[in-house]
């Protein structure tokens, strides 16, 4: 079953010394994207599969890339995929299947229509299921009667996946928390395994010391929950008091997008347009790269660093020093190894932070080593093979 639509792709079992002796495990990873370039998901999927490789669990690949965008295309190329899914299953038998799930790629406008499905394909292999649950229900209270529909549908379907599930697998402590608390949700184990960085090892280390202008990134600047106001007031206050720093917004969508042309439409307003540059879509590396050569990064999600953003993962594993504005999620472990600076949600808080950040090139070094010391630990793929690994053995 290999397409440009759908694949399944083989890897090999790989045992380390520690799982030499325990039986092989074999895992159908299972997963939707609506982007056939840029998808956090499947990356987070692919990396996450070959890392199972080191503790005996090999794993076979069939994800679609979703094309149509109509609804009855849509419904065609999921039963097409969920058939062609079930019938591959069915012939070759897991040990377990691992479903990585975000409720938008598994909807129609919002409305996850297509898990039962996906499910239908799931269920032909009689392997219990295991589901990575990524993003996995809207917020309440946000977008209007859109975003009401779309919280109310979503938890709906989230119902119908967790019965099918044998287990649950969550990014955050607070999520694990709110799904125990769910008294219309079945009883099922639920693990934590922070998210990590999908990008490689950036090729060089460190800010360009002989620039004149001071470079602060931000990594995730598309993302619902970005406080683009926050961050520019910040950025103006900075020029106000005389530095010479810019804001380098890094990786997709780019300046030629819709948020991308709000962020410039807010710099404009504030005066400080020419103070914004944008990256736009480049490759894992050249991104992994750019994070690096910043003096500074900046973490802006509203509700605060956590272990659910890839971005946080990313910008911490670059090595660049981290200023994050605080927020009601904010991960405490984070905090407590002082690996990122973390200030509060205000303009002047957050400008205060970065230049007392950028005065001080000793306390840069020394914050970028503990963030990335941080993201080895807590937020590295490995962490998250072993969470995985040992689940699946005990499911399967």
């Amino acid at each position: 079953m290999r397409s440009r639509r759908r694949s399944t792709l083989p890897t090999a079992v790989s045992s380390s010394p520690a799982e030499q002796g325990a039986p092989a495990l074999r895992v159908a990873v299972v997963g939707v994207s609506t982007d056939p370039l840029t998808c956090g998901v499947r990356d987070h999927a692919t990396l996450l599969a070959r890392a199972l490789e080191a503790h005996g669990v090999s794993s076979s690949l069939h994800w679609l890339s979703r094309e149509e965008r109509t609804l009855a295309g849509s419904r065609r190329e999921l039963d097409a995929f969920a058939h062609e899914l079930g019938s591959a299953l069915a012939a070759s038998p897991p040990d377990a299947v691992l479903l990585h799930y975000s409720a938008f790629t598994f909807s129609f406008r919002g409305v996850p229509l297509f898990v039962p499905a996906v499910l239908s394909g799931v269920r032909r292999s009689r392997a219990p299921l295991v589901t990575v649950l990524h993003e996995y229900a809207y917020p309440w209270g946000r977008a209007g009667l859109r975003g009401t529909v779309w919280a109310i549908t979503q938890r709906a379907f989230l119902l119908e996946l967790a019965r099918a599930s044998a287990a649950l697998v969550v990014t955050a402590d607070f999520r694990a928390s709110e799904l125990a608390a769910r008294r219309w949700l079945p009883r099922r184990r639920i693990e934590v395994a922070p998210v990590f960085s999908n990008l490689p090892e950036p090729r060089r280390g460190g800010a360009d010391t002989a620039q004149q202008t001071a470079a602060v990134g931000l990594f995730g600047y598309a993302s619902e929950g970005t406080s683009v106001e926050v961050a520019l007031d910040a950025l103006r206050l900075l020029r106000e008091q005389g530095r010479a720093v810019e804001l380098r917004l890094l990786g997709a969508p780019g300046a030629d997008s819709e948020g991308g042309r709000a962020w410039c439409a807010a710099a404009a307003a504030r005066g400080v347009d020419a103070a914004l540059s944008f990256t736009g879509w480049v490759s894992a590396q050249e991104l992994a790269d750019a994070l690096a050569a910043c003096d500074g990064l900046l973490f802006a999600d509203s509700s605060g660093p956590t272990s659910r953003k890839t971005t946080l993962a990313a910008s911490l594993a670059s090595g660049s020093p981290l200023v994050a504005i605080d927020g009601p999620r904010r991960w405490q472990a984070l905090a407590d190894a002082e690996a990122a600076r973390i200030v509060a949600p205000t303009a002047q808080a957050l400008a205060d932070g970065i230049g007392a950040l950028l005065e001080d090139e000793a306390e840069r070094a020394r914050l970028g080593e503990r963030g990335r010391a941080f993201a080895q630990r807590e937020m590295s793929v490995e962490r998250a093979a072993q969470v995985l690994a040992q689940l699946l053995r005990a499911i399967a």
